[in-house]
């Protein structure tokens, strides 16, 4: 029986729980995907690769078909287990990476959806990574690395587990109480994780995974009861309800009342790597620095992720990723971390009626249907390439952004067009989309927990004339504006106390840019 102390087992008093202070300051993360899908990695791309196991039982999948004819009908999941060496894996490697990318926390996957833990459970024998595979404690090594470097170290964690057979069979309540709960104490007492970040939670409800009772007793009794950090993935239902910090998953969507995270990969579509993915479906560093910021301006952390290669290796291009944000958090990281939502988070400076064209992209349109039109969502017709829907968009008047369906997309909306008429531009990556907006600057706005009264506003396009208008700051007679990272103070009008103000933009070559893709101001 759970000890049940200050938290009673029931959402009404667990969700009273503060989220510690300290998730909100530090704003980016990182998931890390390493398990037996890492061997033959891959999928068809745009599908999630660590659900390999599931796709192989799928009669006549592509995962089916590829592992039939790469490896023959009789080659099993559980056959790939010795063949996942991790020879390279080198956790000192992997923390000076995550700390050179101005990470701040991780959540590792201990365990998937196929059961098989990254830690020497006592209740996974011959299904962990110290019985089997590369015959080392992927979780322990891992926390040890990062901690020595001052990060914080969590875990991710399936609630269900595919084909367990306490799970699948008669009284699958015995794989909660026998094998899923003992796992999770395991975790909590052998690592101590800052975060605990569970999956899995759809396939039944939080009573039957016995959550409250759980989280009663990590918040009332555990070692880490004070400082770790849960979210809201805890049974069928609970996702931006109940729990912690509320999730978002390659997502454009953001969460405006509670402390909430975006989670994505920097493949496409994919958490596990996938070897089938090609180059160009990666998101890329202009991307994920834009979805950094985007998610801190409405108050959000963003949580990448990156898959291990079968030697333990992260993959270069992912590193590439990473390395490269963290050049840029070098210059403009004041804005990021300890920052907190400014009130109004964003606002889009139109520069130009010309069209800036995205592919492989739709821009967010909510619950509109095709055919229908919403109060800032215009149908605009079929039309047969994306060009006639940006020239449709033209023609229509306050048209500022416009998305056209390609045919293959296979969502029901197929060649069909959409405009928008207010100034939101937050587009999703997905295949066979075509969206496009006026050429604009974004400002996403963040202000300073360090230093009362420091507003940040991030633009995304450097602007072309010697001003920059911005309509939402209030300056005072002591305002004093500059950009991260370049040496002159720049020069204002506008009226103390009053919303708008106008900057002085500095002429710079290339060469005098602080950062390469977004500036702080």
């Amino acid at each position: 029986m759970l000890a049940v102390c200050q938290y009673t087992p029931d959402w009404d008093s667990l969700d009273k729980r503060p989220i510690p202070e300290w998730f909100d300051d530090v704003k980016f993360g990182l998931m890390i995907l390493y398990g037996i899908y890492s061997v033959p990695a891959w999928a068809p791309v745009g599908s999630y690769e660590e659900w390999y196991w599931h796709s192989l039982n799928q009669k006549g999948s592509p995962t089916q078909v590829w592992h039939n004819a790469t490896y023959g009908p009789d080659f099993k999941y559980e056959d790939f287990v010795p063949m996942l060496k991790g020879e390279l894996f080198d956790p000192d490697e992997w923390a000076d990476i995550f700390f050179r990318a101005g990470l701040k926390y991780f959540v590792p996957l201990s365990k998937h959806h196929d059961g098989y833990t990254l830690w020497p459970s006592k209740t996974a024998w011959n299904w962990n990574s110290k019985d089997t595979g590369p015959h080392q404690d992927i979780i322990g090594e891992l926390t040890v690395a990062l901690r020595k470097r001052g990060l914080h170290a969590g875990v991710y964690f399936s609630l269900y587990d595919w084909y367990h057979p306490l799970y699948v069979g008669p009284t699958p309540e015995r794989y909660v109480s026998e094998v899923m709960t003992p796992q999770l104490m395991e975790l909590v007492h052998n690592y101590e994780p800052d975060i605990l970040w569970t999956d899995g939670d759809w396939d039944q409800t939080a009573e039957f995974w016995n959550s409250t009772y759980f989280l009663a007793w990590l918040y009332n009794n555990s070692p880490v009861k004070d400082n770790i950090v849960v979210n809201d993935r805890w049974g069928k239902g609970t996702r931006g309800v109940h729990g912690g910090f509320y999730t978002e998953e390659y997502s454009s969507h953001t969460v405006s009342n509670h402390k909430w995270e975006e989670n994505s990969g920097i493949d496409i579509h994919s958490y596990g790597l996938n070897r089938n993915t090609p180059a160009d479906k990666y998101l890329t560093t202009d991307y994920l620095i834009n979805l950094l910021v985007r998610s801190v301006a409405y108050g959000g952390n963003l949580c990448l992720n990156v898959g291990i290669s079968v030697d333990g290796k992260v993959p270069n291009i992912q590193v590439e990723r990473l390395l490269a944000i963290g050049t840029w958090l070098n210059v403009t990281g004041e804005a990021i971390y300890n920052t907190t939502k400014y009130k109004v988070p964003e606002e889009l400076i139109f520069t130009s009626n010309n069209f800036i064209v995205v592919p492989n992209a739709n821009n967010v349109f909510g619950a509109v249907q095709p055919k229908q039109n919403a109060s800032t969502i215009k149908y605009l017709g079929t039309f047969k390439s994306y060009k006639e829907c940006m020239q449709s968009c033209e023609a229509f008047t306050g048209c500022q952004t416009f998305t056209w369906v390609g045919g293959e997309a296979g969502d029901g909306y197929q060649m069909e067009c959409f405009g928008r008429t207010d100034n939101v531009w937050q587009p999703q990556t997905e295949a066979n989309h075509t969206s496009g907006h006026k050429q604009s600057i974004s400002v996403r706005y963040t202000a300073s927990k360090i230093e009362n009264g420091t507003i940040y506003a991030i633009i995304d396009n450097w602007p072309t004339g010697n001003n920059l208008t911005l309509t939402n700051p209030v300056p005072s007679n002591n305002t004093a504006i500059s950009i991260l990272g370049y040496p002159a103070i720049l020069k204002w009008t506008g009226t103390p106390g009053k919303s708008g103000i106008d900057i002085g933009w500095p002429s710079v070559t290339i060469s005098e840019l602080p950062c390469m893709y977004q500036w702080a101001i």
